[in-house]
């Protein structure tokens, strides 16, 4: 096919820049010693001034978060080309098809149907998304009503008083701008997270099975790795209690939760495709080994979601790359096991 050719083509192009990093950046080398002794000061092209040499540990953590994450995206694209490939036997592909459309029709419906609920809805959460804005700081109040009233000298001149008029009203017409901007947001997005969410439903009985079934046949031989440990697993209580924390900063928060949107719809199908093939201490190890490759299959499949016709293949696309990436068994360099 000529789209998993293409995806073919990107991860090989994402390795290619990954096995060039050591290459052309002597300075972010993995090898201790001469390499730590060989970096030379940085010359600013403008001021001429000299920087010092960052330390040896800071280069090679930067060198392997670089060659992990262009790694990572190299499996995303292997994955979602061969995913591709696999969507063709066991009729996944007029499965996913036909779901796709029903549900597109379902919230169609709802959405004629319940119109002015969605848009109260839609209103609501704008509302308050502002009043947040409004009460961190991130917006200006309205003119006067945000700086205090007005004094004498103000109130007896025409041209003072007239300037704090329009303020305010420029003041108001950027929040009702940024009402009716953000409440056509939320209109659009609600509709998107009840099609993804309502897609998700059937996927285990109806494309999941089938679609570990057809993968199944590439890997034979394939066994679960041995020396796969979970021991170094944080609680599942302080996982949640970071992310609530997380939560409570502004700006970290929205990085927080696109991060787990991103990845939301690869999350919740990886437990179920690796049921019956691996243990529950081997998928926590595995999932948090691969956590890059999940964050970037995730981005890599919304993208899709944006592309005509093919958007339909994207539920036993989902089903069939998460098993690939499982069954590839690729991991984060400076896991228990080497990047494969």
């Amino acid at each position: 096919m000529a789209v998993s050719q293409t995806m073919a083509s990107w991860a090989g192009f994402f390795d290619a820049i990954a096995a060039k990093v050591l290459i052309y950046v002597p300075a972010l080398s993995f090898a201790p010693g001469d390499a730590c002794a060989g970096f030379v000061h940085v010359q600013s092209a403008t001021y001429g001034s000299t920087y010092p040499p960052l330390h040896c540990g800071v280069r090679q953590s930067v060198t392997q978060t670089l060659q992990t994450w262009l790694l990572a995206w190299r499996e995303a694209f292997t994955c979602v080309g061969l995913g591709l490939r696999a969507t063709r036997h066991a009729g996944l592909w007029w499965r996913s098809a036909l779901s796709c459309m029903a549900v597109m029709a379902l919230w169609l419906g709802l959405y004629g149907y319940f119109g002015r609920f969605f848009v109260e809805l839609s209103a609501m959460l704008a509302l308050v998304s502002v009043t947040g804005l409004l009460g961190l700081g991130v917006m200006d109040g309205v003119g006067t009503l945000a700086n205090g009233p007005a004094t004498v000298s103000q109130m007896g001149n025409l041209a003072g008083g007239l300037g704090s008029a329009a303020k305010a009203l420029l003041s108001i017409g950027q929040i009702a701008l940024a009402l009716l901007a953000l409440a056509a947001l939320f209109y659009v997005m609600v509709f998107i997270v009840g099609v993804i969410g309502t897609a998700r439903l059937p996927l285990r009985w109806l494309l999941l099975e089938r679609a570990k079934a057809v993968v199944a046949r590439r890997y034979v031989a394939w066994q679960a790795p041995a020396c796969l440990d979970a021991s170094a697993a944080r609680p599942a209580w302080r996982r949640r209690l970071l992310l609530l924390l997380s939560l409570l900063i502004p700006i970290w928060a929205m990085c927080v939760l696109i991060s787990y949107l991103l990845a939301w719809n690869v999350q919740m199908v990886y437990g179920a495709a690796a049921e019956n093939v691996l243990g529950t201490e081997q998928q926590a190890a595995l999932r948090r080994a691969q956590r890059p490759a999940i964050f970037a299959l995730g981005l890599l499949l919304c993208l899709l979601m944006l592309v005509p016709v093919l958007n339909l293949l994207l539920p036993a696309v989902l089903c069939t790359s998460v098993c690939h990436l499982q069954r590839r068994g690729w991991r984060a360099t400076g896991s228990p096991i080497n990047v494969e």
